[in-house]
């Protein structure tokens, strides 16, 4: 069919809009939905690790301070400062004294005395394994050297096993330097520290400012994460590197410049969410099938009264009229379906009216054809009968013959407009023989005004309408008027005739107003022209009868369209 690729492009139309209707809004709530947890996974990750940094680097800090307190208390003593430099060892008021001094800060640190020449002579724990230090570099060196508490990391080169850090401050008596207080916070000192502030399944590392390993958490301890990272920085990468699996947080303690970093696995690791994104494409695509079938069903039900309504209208392009779409509800589609019932029914009704009006001109034209039965033949024979009138000298039949004559002749010319005029002067002619006919049965006017002669009007229009009037109005042997007048309304015209005389009885009426035809050759020429008046101008310009003056007799109304000139037809 020619509407079949319309129909099939705007129903897939409607699908794919269904489709996109559907599954868009889930397809982007989804993706918001997905990176909204993803986002809150990682800023809370992002700010539990910030908590869990500052608690470690503020405990750091203050253990650190503790023990420089504890150094610099150390070194105000005299006593202290006297044993160092005279070298003595084991005396009990210098052991009294380190124990007092570090008593908060036995489990915390150990601490210890060392000489001038940097050799171990009192301490207050047993997992130091280093005898002495050099004062020639390291922590007492700058401890010397800055005259004030140093913090260093504990170099690998030491031999001391594992790592941790130390805190030096130079001792003096009599200017001089007598020895040094050192404080050593190992590894176990830093991983009880740090012990249960942070979380399970999170990694602590502590550098120095040069990225030199202090302390790692017990899961570092062999994957040497300082170096790998210090070459990261050097290359200028990121710390987290793709695909890891791990973030990291960094935090400076301000006072020793020791940076405390937190490894944390990602909040959301990449099997988790491509597990995700595989559970929305999943959801995705069972949305796209229930939609799909949706929308089948619906274009379906939607396009079905659509499809027979295009159909029907096919079967009327063929011309069936008979042709009907079934009403189911009442919705839009049912009353367009109703209308479109009820389009072809006044179609069908149209067509049977003009179908009728072309068979009722045909009968009025046959008609007329039966009345102007050879009228050439009847025009000679007139013509001669007018001759012989006058040769014998009897003017009645002369002039009789001459009208008669004359109404033939209007009768056979080609036209089927003429000037009222012309109308005017045949119907006089009638009048002049329906006079000779009946003498002193009626009295013809006719009130026509100048400027409306030149007026088109059907031809022989007034004569069957006058003729009417002699006929039928005077039957019963009355004597009456017969006024024939014409004015213009606007731009149309009004022709009247009207008499006095018996006029029509109920029944003749209501069968001409009925349009059922003469009945035993009764205002046949009535019929006849409000046949063509209806033909020629429409079905509402039909005569019209009017209540005629005083109550007797029949007045006909006739109301055409002013046009003037050479103009024919419609």
């Amino acid at each position: 069919m020619k509407g079949l690729p319309i129909r099939s492009s705007f129903q897939k139309k409607l699908m794919t809009a269904f489709l996109l209707v559907g599954v868009l809004p889930l397809l982007v709530c989804v993706l918001l939905i997905l990176n909204v947890f993803r986002f809150s996974l990682q800023s809370s990750s992002e700010a539990n690790a910030e908590s869990q940094l500052e608690t470690m680097t503020a405990g750091l800090g203050e253990r650190l301070a503790a023990c420089g307190q504890v150094l610099e208390e150390l070194e105000d003593r005299t006593s202290v400062a006297r044993a160092l430099a005279q070298g003595e060892g084991r005396d009990t008021r210098i052991y009294n004294a380190l124990y007092n001094a570090a008593a908060p800060l036995l489990r915390d640190a150990d601490f210890s005395l060392y000489d001038g020449e940097g050799r171990r002579l009192y301490t207050t724990g047993s997992g130091e394994a280093v005898e002495s230090l050099d004062p020639g570099w390291g922590v007492l060196f700058a401890a010397r050297e800055e005259r004030t508490v140093v913090c260093r990391a504990v170099s690998p080169y030491e031999g001391t096993g594992r790592g941790g850090l130390r805190l030096a401050r130079a001792i003096y008596y009599r200017g001089q330097v007598a020895g040094y207080a050192v404080a050593r916070v190992g590894e176990e000192h830093l991983s009880r520290l740090f012990e249960g502030k942070y979380s399970a399944g999170s990694d602590v590392l502590v550098v120095d400012p040069r990225w030199n390993q202090v302390y790692a958490s017990p899961t570092l301890q062999d994957e040497g994460l300082s170096s790998r990272l210090r070459s990261r920085l050097l290359e200028g990468l990121a710390l987290a590197q793709a695909g890891e699996g791990y973030t990291y947080h960094v935090l400076e303690e301000g006072e020793s410049g020791f940076l405390v970093i937190l490894r944390q696995s990602q909040p959301m690791a990449d099997w988790v969410l491509r597990l995700f994104y595989l559970a929305a494409g999943v959801s995705l695509l069972l949305c796209i099938l229930v939609c799909l079938r949706a929308s089948v069903g619906f274009s379906r039900q939607l396009f079905q009264p659509i499809w027979s309504l295009n159909n029907a209208m096919a079967a009327v392009e063929e011309g069936e009229l008979d042709v009907r779409v079934e009403v189911t509800g009442a919705d839009e589609i049912s009353q367009l379906s109703g209308r479109f019932n009820r389009m072809t029914q006044r179609l069908k009704e149209n067509l049977e009216d003009s179908i009728r009006q072309q068979q009722e001109l045909g009968e009025a034209q046959i008609r007329m054809m039966q009345a102007q039965l050879n009228p050439h033949f009847l025009y000679n024979t007139l013509d001669t009968l007018k001759w012989l009138g006058k040769i014998n000298r009897v003017p009645e039949v002369a002039t009789i013959s001459a009208d008669l004559a004359d109404i033939l002749r209007s009768s056979i010319s080609g036209g089927e407009f003429v000037a009222l005029r012309e109308e005017v002067e045949l119907l006089e002619r009638y009048v002049e023989i329906q006079s000779l006919r009946f003498p002193g049965k009626f009295v013809y006017t006719a009130r026509i005004p100048e400027e409306l002669l030149d007026a088109r009007v059907p031809k022989l229009m007034l004569q069957p309408l006058v003729e009417n009037a002699i006929i039928h109005g005077f039957e019963d042997g009355s004597h009456g008027h017969i006024e024939v007048s014409a004015r213009r309304r606007g731009e149309e015209l009004e022709l009247t005739v009207r008499d006095d005389g018996c006029g029509m009885s109920p029944e003749s009426m209501e069968r001409f107003l009925s349009r059922r035809g003469p009945q035993g050759g009764r205002h046949f020429g009535l019929y006849n022209v409000d046949a063509i008046l209806r033909l020629h101008y429409g079905p509402d310009r039909g005569l019209r009868f009017q209540a005629p003056e005083g109550g007797k007799g029949t007045c006909i109304q006739v109301c055409l369209p002013l046009r003037g000139g050479e103009e024919e037809g419609l």
